[in-house]
């Protein structure tokens, strides 16, 4: 008897939970939301069975997009002890053993150190900085300490 309960709680909870995360991500994007047209395709509804795919879901695609579209930024993590993350996406301008630099579309340039524990993937396998050229176009997440970036991945979209 008490089984059903549980399960029915735990449903509950994990829909309020997805509710609240659809709600969070959704806030986090300023563009406005386009008003749908005469032409616009219905979406499934809850008495409609969804026939999207788990990777389409609408909270995750805009959610996509807004990374999509980012080509730099700033973001301070909470935890026991907060970190500064930066990341930026754009065309690789200089690399060596030590360091990669990077051109955003907007003309924003970074540098960021490449050490032993950083990251790089290359066309989506593991691979090392000098793997990556001068014109590349690539995603880096870096650690802030004062005024010094290190990537801790570099991902090169290449193939």
């Amino acid at each position: 008897m008490k089984k059903p309960i549980v399960l029915l709680a735990t449903a509950a909870s994990a829909v309020a939970l997805a509710a609240a995360a659809g709600v969070g991500i959704a806030s986090a994007d300023p563009s406005p939301t386009p008003t749908p047209s005469a032409s616009a395709t219905p979406q499934a509804g809850p008495s409609t069975p969804a026939k999207a795919k788990p990777s389409q879901d609408p909270a995750k695609k805009k959610h996509r997009d807004l990374a999509g579209r980012a080509l730099h930024g700033e973001v301070t993590l909470g935890g026991k002890k907060h970190r500064v993350v930066d990341v930026q996406r754009g065309t690789v301008s200089a690399v060596s053993a030590g360091s990669v630099s990077v051109r955003s579309a907007d003309g924003f340039d970074g540098t960021y150190v490449v050490g032993p524990k950083t990251k790089v993937r290359v066309a989506k396998k593991e691979a090392a900085i000098g793997d990556v050229a001068v014109g590349d176009h690539v995603r880096v997440v870096a650690t802030r300490d004062g005024q010094t970036l290190t990537a801790t991945r570099v991902v090169d979209r290449k193939g």
